[in-house]
């Protein structure tokens, strides 16, 4: 079936009867007419809203240009799109009811509201709307947030717009519905939302004349529990524990002491905790040793290794971009940033405003790609995703159809940076930053120079001359801005539990909302107001019982994926999963033409030939997204074949051959290999079993090598949980 044919299946057909019509007092085309032709499916991208149209007409996306649109329906083939004289023959009426072929199919009746509309307008001359017709300010939703109690349970969404002039409109019948998160919550093409099975959340995107809303509906199949009080001082329990009681989800109780030891070391670290850090943190009778632990993480130089390598994935730090030379300043700048915890305002503010050679000034790498600088359009691309949380890259080439970022935005974002040129060292792999204030970026829409604007805000109005990329990182990273703290806190809290508050992490919009608006609205000022002390945060975080909860699931929160009710499990990251084999097998890596990095977390470029890296999915940075965590069918082949492995395992240097040359009991042996891989001791059932098999073994030296290699193979070794 083509694609055409099916959507005209899929896409509602109008019925709202022509006796409910009135024609209202000043016509816009904008407000009257856009919609239908949205509601319709006759402006998205697989019909007429396509790059180059179908069957020789084109509409913009989604209705995002409505002048052109009028253009092309109206003075574009007089008289046969639009037929003033003839209403009835007017092709826009008579394709889409299919009283004429329409490869489309049927958009709705002839005795429909949306024909009648449309008839009307024609009929009146088909203006296009003055400058003193009421313009659309918002469209609203009603009802307010509620919870659905019950499976199937029903509401009707209504949806009001409104205009400039303080009039309102019901635009229900115009509107477009559709739930991010169809498990909990489905909603018709009408508006009517009902629940499904799941226990959660879901947002309700809600679109109307290149307007839109993301209404949260909740629904709990769940009785109402009386949750044991608990101690809530810390203000993530306060935010995160009243939406769990909104939705009757029972949280989990607290780690034990071996799990978050284990937890806090990889999630602040990147690494594993030696067998004597784990008795010595569980022998301690100090009520304040998991406070005690996170300072002392925070303070030691792995902490600073970690940091780098994340942003090195958001900066997409890789000789491709930035040749040898340039990955060695950007890493080692970065890794100097986080030794000494500079406020992430001064980082990001460093990074915009750079200057000079990249080999030896590690920030100006921000803007490097493939021997030169990056293009105005590039950084605008870049800096809206990694510093802002703004996807804006679609704006490039038209309105954002599901966001309010407008071409117009784009290229003015684009234009804060025209100003960067390039320079050549004698290096011929080497970029020099410098400033050309007569740079301009053109907008390809109005074929003018762009004038550079905040983002969402005003003209940035710098004396000729000045480099007003110094003006935008002060207005960036200024306390109140509406992009930097938010973007910020949600990378840090990824981090440690496993999922972004808006997820994906860099990817903040209306119909994206974060599941937890006043806990980010929260974390982003406790940023603000300590400095942008990134520290600061992870310490608020790893003291919340948030971040302890054991990763245990109990009835009502088994399928909890993001109101953080239990930990979710995060498996290493592939360089952390290298670190940590080499840690239990105590046989170090070594690093080609690298001898800066002792463990993969410090190779600075992610081109070092590994297959066990490329394997467990690290970062290709090639795009700016988060990694991969997937469990896949060559990992499990790597750890059986991989020589990664299998070396370090059978080593006559390696810890497993020293503690059997000891001449210590298989006892003892088993319960520091469990210390050192999992960060507890077997329990009796495991220790029983196993020391029998090891007992009865031929080969004991294989026996044990098995077994390390099964540990470190198995989910609860790989995954920090």
């Amino acid at each position: 079936m083509p694609l055409r044919c099916f959507l005209a299946v899929l896409l509602p057909v109008c019925g709202m009867q022509a006796a409910e019509f009135q024609a209202p007092k000043k016509w816009s085309f904008a407000t009257h007419i856009t919609p239908i032709l949205t509601f319709g499916g006759c402006n998205q991208s697989a019909c007429h809203g396509s790059p180059v149209g179908k069957a020789g007409f084109k509409l913009s996306l989604y209705g995002s240009e409505p002048e052109k649109d009028y253009d092309v329906l109206v003075n574009s083939s007089p008289g046969r799109r639009v037929n003033t004289a003839n209403v009835d023959e007017s092709l826009l009426l008579r394709k889409p009811a299919m009283l004429v072929a329409h490869g489309g199919g049927p958009r709705f009746r002839k005795d429909s509201h949306h024909y009648q509309t449309l008839r009307a307008w024609i009929a009146a001359g088909a203006p296009f709307g003055g400058k003193d017709a009421p313009q659309l300010d918002r469209i609203e939703v009603a009802p307010d947030y509620r919870v659905l109690k019950a499976r199937n349970e029903t509401i009707n969404l209504k949806v009001t717009a409104v205009y400039s002039d303080g009039s309102r409109e019901d635009v229900t019948g115009l509107s477009i519905f559709s739930s991010n998160d169809e498990s909990v919550l489905k909603v018709s093409p009408a508006g009517a939302a009902t629940a499904q099975g799941a226990t959660g959340e879901a947002a309700v995107m809600v679109r109307y004349a290149g307007k839109f809303a993301a209404p949260v509906y909740g629904v709990s199949t769940f009785p109402a529990v009386k949750v044991p009080p608990v101690d809530l001082a810390n203000p993530i329990d306060r935010e995160v524990y009243a939406r769990l009681r909104l939705l009757n989800i029972v949280p989990s109780p607290l780690c034990s002491d071996e799990e978050f030891i284990r937890r806090a070391y990889l999630d602040i670290i990147g690494t594993l905790p030696t067998a004597a850090d784990v008795k010595l943190f569980t022998g301690s009778r100090d009520p304040a040793k998991r406070s005690i632990l996170v300072d002392q993480l925070l303070e030691r130089p792995e902490y600073a290794d970690l940091q780098t390598l994340l942003w090195a994935d958001r900066l997409r730090s890789d000789s491709r971009f930035h040749r040898i030379g340039g990955v060695r300043s950007y890493y080692r700048w970065l890794t100097d940033q986080f030794l000494v915890n500079r406020p992430l305002d001064r980082i990001a503010s460093d990074l915009l405003t750079a200057r000079g050679p990249n080999f030896t000034n590690g920030n100006a790498n921000y803007w490097g790609n493939y021997d030169k600088i990056s293009t105005p359009i590039e950084t605008a691309i870049q800096t809206g995703q990694v510093l802002m949380g703004v996807r804006i890259g679609c704006a490039q080439c038209h309105n954002h159809p599901f966001e309010k970022w407008t071409q117009n935005d784009f290229y003015s974002l684009a234009a804060v940076f025209s100003q960067v040129v390039e320079f050549h060292t004698k290096n011929a792999q080497e970029f020099d930053l410098r400033i050309n204030p007569a740079q301009a970026v053109i907008n390809p829409a109005t074929k003018a120079a762009a004038v550079p604007r905040y983002l969402g805000g005003g003209v940035i109005d710098v004396p000729p001359g000045e480099d007003r990329r110094i003006a935008f990182a002060s207005w960036l990273t200024r306390k109140g801005n509406p992009f930097f703290a938010r973007t910020m806190a949600n990378y840090i809290w990824r981090q440690m539990m496993g999922r972004g508050i808006v997820n994906p992490v860099d990817d903040f919009r209306e119909t994206n909302p974060p599941t937890h608006p006043a806990l980010l609205a929260l974390l982003a000022r406790e940023l603000e107001d300590h400095n942008f002390d990134q520290k600061h945060l992870i310490r608020l975080i790893a003291s919340s019982r948030t971040y302890q909860h054991s990763s245990s699931s109990n009835e009502t929160n088994r399928l909890d994926f993001k109101y953080y009710s239990r930990a979710y499990p995060k498996r290493m990251m592939a360089e952390v999963y290298m670190d940590a084999v080499a840690q239990v097998t105590n046989i170090a890596d070594t690093f080609k033409d690298w001898p800066e990095a002792r463990r993969a977390v410090q190779l600075p470029d992610n081109r070092y030939p590994s297959v066990f890296l490329d394997v467990f999915e690290r970062s290709s940075r090639l795009v700016i997204c988060d990694r991969e965590e997937n469990v896949t069918v060559p990992q499990a082949l790597q750890m059986v074949n991989g020589p990664e492995v299998q070396q370090k395992l059978s080593s006559p240097d390696g810890r497993l051959a020293r503690w059997l040359g000891s001449g210590r009991p298989d006892s003892e042996i088993l319960d520091e290999l469990f210390l050192t891989t999992l960060s507890r001791r077997p329990s009796a059932r495991e220790k029983d079993r196993l020391l029998t098999r090891i007992g009865k073994a031929a080969n004991r030296l294989e026996m044990w090598e098995d077994l390390t290699w099964a540990i470190l193979s198995s989910k609860e070794f790989m995954f920090n949980h």
